[in-house]
This record gives C-alpha cells, structure tokens and sequence, in this order.
C-alpha cells in the first residue's frame, strides 16, 4: 500500500478522560466483542469531527490500520505468513494521531481472536461507523449479522447446494459477510483433495462482485484469512476472487449460470439510465430500489435449478412499485422459504429496515406453495426459529404476497386467503391528502377568514381512533389561505381519515377516524400524511362510521401487519386488504349501533379472521 500524502498527523485524536476508555483498556480486555464494540464507538466520535473534505481517506486509513494489526496477529503461528492483499485500488494514507492509531490496533488485534463470520461483520461494522453518513447511505451500506448469514448459508444448502461442486457467485460481497465462510464450507467438502487442488477449486468455483473497492479488498483479505493455512508457503498464485466492478453492468459470465446467487443486496432508490430500464424492464415499475434490481440480476445470474439466496426488505412483497418484480419472480423461479427477522432494531447497524431471508429455486412451479418462518436473534449470535406452516401465493402472479410475518397470524392469513372482497366492493377508494404543505407555506395561517379553510394534519387522528381538531406540532397551522386554481386540493366528499404513517412496533397499523360531517360540508384541506378512504358513491355498502371502527379493530390490525412491509401504509396495500363479505359485517354494525362495548366488538371482529381471543 502507499502513502499518497506526506501531511502532519491530523489534530483530531481519540478523546480520553477518567469516564472513558482508552486505547490500552481495549488491548487489556479479554472480551474481544467488548473490545471491537468500545473501539467503534471511539472510532466513530472520532469520525464525526473529520474535517468533511478528507474524511474519506482518514476513515479508509483508519481501517488499513485496523487490518494490517489483524493480518499480522492472525498470521503469527505461520512459518511462512502470506502478504497482505494489495489493495484494488489506491487509497490517500492519512497520518494518524497515536491515540487513534492505537485504537485501530487494539481493534484488529482483537479481531484476530475470532472466528471468521464474526470477525468480518464486526469490522464491517467499524468500517461503516467511520465512513461519512452520505457515503454510507448513498450506497446502502448494511452488513449481516453472523446468526442471520449462517442462516441463509444453511438454508441455501437445505434448498440442495453442494458444497462440494457448487459454482457461487456474491454480486455485492463487500465486507465478506457470506464469502468468507462459505469458503470454509467448501473447505470442509473438499478437504480430502490435495492443497493445490483445493486452492484452484475455490478460485473456480468462487466469485465476488462489488462496486467498493475498499469493501471488496476487505472481502479479499477476509477470504485469504480462511485459506491461511494452505497458503502459508506462498508457493501457490492465487488470483483475487473479487471483481471490482457495478455490478448491474457486468457482463454476465458466459456459461450455464451460478448453482448459488447469494448475498445482502444494497438497498436504496436508484437512478436508472436507459441501458439498465433496457435490461431490467420485465421488473421494473415506478420507482426503483438497488435491491428489487439486484434480485432480478440474480435470476440472471442463476444456473437452471440453481438457487438464489438473498436477505432484503420485506416491501416487495406488497409494495406497487414491486409488482412487476413479484411477476418476475413468480414467472421465474419458484420461492420456496421465507424468514421473517422479528426485530429491526438493532439488527443491522444504523438501520430501521423490516427485514427477510428468502430461498428461490430458479425452476417455476404450478404450485405456489412456500414455507415460512420467525427468526428472533438471541444471545451469542445465536438464532431462535419459528415455523409459521406453509401458505400459498395468490393466483395473480403480481399480486401482494400475504404471508404472517409471526406464527399467531396463521390462521389469519389462511382466513384472509380464502376471502374474495376489497375496500371497492365495499364503496370505497383511497388516496393521499392532496396537500404537501412545504411547497404551500405562504398559504398556510393560524386565522380564519375570507377564503380560508380548516386544515386537517395527521395529529388529529387519536391512536385510540378519534377525530380531535388540532394543529400543536412545529410548523402546523390551523388554516389553508385559498388561492385561485386551489380547488384541487379543497375535500368535500365522506370520508376516513387514515394516518400514513405507522412502525411495526405500534400497537396498531391502522389508525383512522371518520371526518366530521361539520367540517366536511363546508370543505377542508387534507395534508399528505393522511390517507382518504373516500365513498366512490353516496350509500357505500358498508357504513364509514363501521368502517372505522372495523379498521381499528386488533383483528384488522393484525391481518394488514401480514401484507404490509414499509412504515407508509400505501394506497395500493389498503385497496390490496382482503375483506369479508358485507354482510359478514352485520351483527359488528348491530353491536355498533346498540353501544356495545370494546369487547364485544373486537370479538366480532376476530371471529371474521378466525382468530382466538
């Protein structure tokens, strides 16, 4: 590696103070989890004061550090130690201050003392922790965690992999989260050959693609540590395992295909030139996620009866802008499991993503059938596993996948796959406030007056369902001043009002509340974080009021949890819900109408989903 640059040490260091750790502590604690986890977050607040200009190339040189202390530790018990990889690419080599140079050493030194699919997540880790956050976000950087990458390994190798002759490709291997171990496995299979055969079989066999070269070089050295003892002697050329390369460029190798595609796919919005709308039209819709392409780029990749294994999001399973790549998959390949991980939070680093592991067979199938599963992360990198049963895609090859994302939600999803109704053959349609208020600042007032109306944010829906006037929150006023050309935005027409925007971890997805008939007469402007459910007639079928009431239901709540897999509770997943038939409905209206308490409407509510309660 070289130095590019022959500056003075930077004047940021590793703040130290009696409450805080230092460098030595970290070399003298005999928890290396402990140790990584104290020096990341050291790192990191040394990160966030890098002058914006280089903080690249300090964060790159940081972890060069990182790594030659891991390398050479690793290394110590061979004879003949192999070099580092070079890197693919030059870096810019920033001078250090001592504080944070040592704390770049206690980490690879700690590193040294795990296994490989730890040690390559919790450096990963560090890697990100120091990059700019735009750098990070921008390539929808998350690295997996080692009870989830054993996961997938092992459910690739149920789905039929051998290990032993199996042709692997990971399109997005930075950090070598899935590369590095499976390299172990194939070691395993194959350990019976001699040294010189096992070493050309993992470089045949083998195959990483990734658009960082720094993260790719990481992935490289991380390989080249599982193979440290057969390349010891530095007697066999082996060539790099990584392509630098985009990835949705590539040419795709020549040949019949990867048995295994498997990999953490980059997640984000992507900006599509015309050669990639060109090459991935049959699943693109709308706007586009890096992971939604990188998935149909896997079945490009994948030999006939060959496996892709990914982890990703759970919004293609529901979302409009993924119902072209549901189709592709459908028409494809077949799916044949799906894991749920249960909690977000705190599973991958810096991310509040829903989160899933899925098997594809690329041999389409009459039969829809997949089994599906929980996944709950336990102590110890360590997994708990939930069997759901096995449910059955619909028969429109576009149409969202409505799968229990937990156990109880079973006969839920069996109760709803058997009924025929939407919110249009109940009356109603939906739509998103009309009003983004940034872009109507000027129009916005605290009085009312001449050409004003009353404003209706997303805090006025209760969680408890109730509709209660208010405008309290930062930049929220009261009225909507009209403008000539404004009538677009003015609602008049019944309706429920449905808040956009909800987490996974609330109670309820779904919290509505019908607009007062007092309001709506007289016309009001409804923001962009509110969902309508608007009458398409005068006498909709099913009343608003027991609408409402039905879609705040915990029965209800729970049977939408098993389609929707974003935070924004989309039109097209609210219009996609299925429903009972109307008169199903009767004895709730008759409860509603009698004054019946909470109870008695929540039973009713759960028999229709065939729910205990």
């Amino acid at each position: 590696m070289k130095v590019i640059s022959k500056d003075k040490p930077s004047k940021v260091k590793i703040r130290e103070s009696k409450n805080q750790l230092s460098a030595q502590d970290l070399f003298n604690n005999k928890d290396p989890y402990a140790a990584i986890q104290s020096g990341k977050i050291m790192a990191r607040a040394w990160a966030n004061e890098l002058p914006e200009a280089e903080h690249i190339h300090y964060a790159q040189t940081f972890i060069l550090k990182v790594i030659e202390e891991y390398w050479l530790q690793s290394h110590q018990k061979q004879k003949m130690p192999r070099r580092l990889p070079f890197l693919f690419k030059k870096v810019i080599v920033k001078k250090l201050d001592k504080s944070v140079d040592s704390v770049a050493q206690a980490i690879g030194a700690a590193a040294a003392n795990l296994p490989i699919i730890e040690c390559s997540y919790l450096l990963g880790t560090v890697y990100t922790s120091v990059l700019p956050a735009s750098t990070r976000t921008a390539g929808g950087i998350f690295y997996t965690p080692p009870s989830l990458t054993r996961r997938l390994i092992d459910l690739a190798e149920k789905a039929g992999v051998d290990w032993s002759t199996a042709t692997i490709i990971d399109p997005a291997c930075g950090g070598g989260a899935f590369l590095a171990p499976i390299c172990l496995r194939v070691l395993d299979a194959i350990k019976d050959q001699d040294r010189d055969s096992i070493l050309t079989h993992i470089q045949t066999h083998l195959t990483g693609w990734e658009i960082d070269s720094f993260a790719g070089w990481l992935t490289q050295v991380f390989i080249e540590v599982a193979l440290k003892d057969l390349l010891n002697e530095n007697t066999f050329q082996f060539h790099p395992i990584v392509k630098i390369c985009d990835s949705l460029t590539a040419e795709i190798p020549a040949g019949k295909g990867f048995n295994l595609v498997i990999g953490n796919p980059p997640y984000g919005k992507l900006k599509l030139t015309d050669r990639l709308k060109g090459r991935f039209h049959e699943s693109l819709y709308g706007h586009p996620n890096l992971y939604g392409v990188f998935t149909h780029l896997a079945l490009e990749l994948c030999a006939p009866n060959g496996v892709v294994a990914y982890l990703t999001p759970t919004s293609f399973l529901s979302g409009e802008y993924f119902k072209k790549l549901r189709q592709y998959l459908r028409t494809h390949s077949s799916t044949i499991e799906i894991d749920f991980v249960s909690v977000r939070k705190g599973v991958f680093d810096d991310a509040l993503q829903e989160t899933m592991l899925a098997i594809h067979k690329k041999e389409p199938s009459a039969i829809s059938s997949l089994e599906v599963n929980q996944i709950s992360t336990l102590a110890q990198n360590k997994l708990a596993v939930f069997s759901s049963g096995h449910f059955t895609l619909p028969s429109s090859l576009a149409a969202p996948w409505i799968l229990p994302r937990r156990p109880q939600q079973g006969n839920t999803v069996c109760a709803m796959q058997h009924m025929t109704c939407q919110l249009a053959d109940w009356g109603y349609q939906v739509s998103t406030g009309p009003l983004v208020w940034n872009r109507h600042k000027s129009q916005l007032t605290d009085n009312s007056g001449k050409n004003t109306y009353t404003l209706i944010w997303a805090e006025a829906i209760s969680p408890d369902g109730r509709f209660i006037l208010k405008s309290e929150k930062i930049n929220h006023k009261a009225y909507f001043r009209f403008k000539a050309g404004d009538d677009w935005l003015i609602s008049k027409r019944p309706c429920i009002l449905l808040q956009r925007t909800t987490a996974k971890e609330q109670d309820k997805r779904l919290i509505a509340a019908p607009l007062p008939e007092s309001l709506r007469k007289k016309g009001v402007v409804i923001e962009n974080h509110l969902n309508m459910i608007i009458a398409i007639n005068k006498n909709p079928v099913i009343a608003p009021e027991i609408l409402s009431i039905f879609l705040n239901s915990v029965a209800v709540n729970e049977a939408f949890r098993s389609i929707s897999g974003s935070v924004a509770i989309s039109a097209y997943e609210l219009e996609a819900l299925p429903l009972p038939r109307p008169e199903q409905l009767d004895k709730l209206a008759s409860l509603v109408s009698r004054n019946a308490d909470q109870q008695q409407i929540e039973q009713t509510c759960h028999q229709l989903y065939s729910l205990s309660i």
